[in-house]
């Protein structure tokens, strides 16, 4: 997720400023086909398009469904990290209290507990590995949560306020939370690259 992330804003971003750029060009300079839109809000869109953005690190502060899940995570994750700390922790006392013994342990004794050691500490290595894996899992779930309440909330904000594009900002992230789908020219752009590459070959 962590490297993956960049990666796909990166790709989110580059498609978005494409769209803007053949959304905003003069017709005649486009390489798409024109296309005649039966609906009436396609005529003169560009000049009227209304845009609006919301800041997502304001939402991380003060959005209070936000704050709460996030903190339900960092719980989680701390009880994860004590488990496995009081875990090893008593792994570690029983390797001491077994050399206490000193003299006393025998070759089969110590070659026993070395192997039952390396057990246990394997078991307890995969054991966090599938506690952090599911702390990601749920971390994820959250993440999906919370944006789909924003894009719901949105959904029904924008009926009175008439956006047609609602963007969202911080970190370096841009986001389509909300479109008018009569601006939606991805078949007309998919078509013109279609053509374009018939033309380069």
């Amino acid at each position: 997720m962590n490297k993956i992330y960049p990666v796909t804003i990166g790709v989110l971003f580059a498609a978005v400023a494409v769209l803007f750029y053949l959304q905003f060009k003069q017709p005649g300079n486009l390489a798409v086909p024109k296309k005649n839109h039966a609906n009436p809000k396609d005529s003169g869109a560009a000049a009227t398009s209304r845009l609006a953005y919301i800041d997502l690190d304001s939402i991380k502060e003060k959005y209070t469904y936000f704050k709460l899940r996030q903190k339900e995570l960092e719980r989680e994750k701390q009880g994860i990290e004590n488990t496995i700390e009081s875990e090893v922790k008593k792994l570690e006392n029983d390797r001491v209290n077994f050399l206490k013994r000193g003299q006393s342990i025998t070759q089969q004794e110590a070659e026993k507990f070395q192997i039952e050691y390396q057990t246990r500490y394997q078991a307890l290595s995969e054991k966090r590995e599938q506690l952090l894996n599911q702390h990601l899992s749920n971390q994820s779930k959250a993440l999906d949560e919370i944006q789909k309440k924003i894009n719901d909330y949105l959904e029904e904000y924008n009926k009175t306020a008439g956006y047609q594009f609602i963007f969202s900002t911080g970190e370096g992230n841009l986001t389509v939370y909300y479109k008018d789908t009569t601006l939606n020219i991805t078949a007309e752009v998919i078509e013109g690259l279609n053509e374009r590459y018939k033309q380069e070959q």
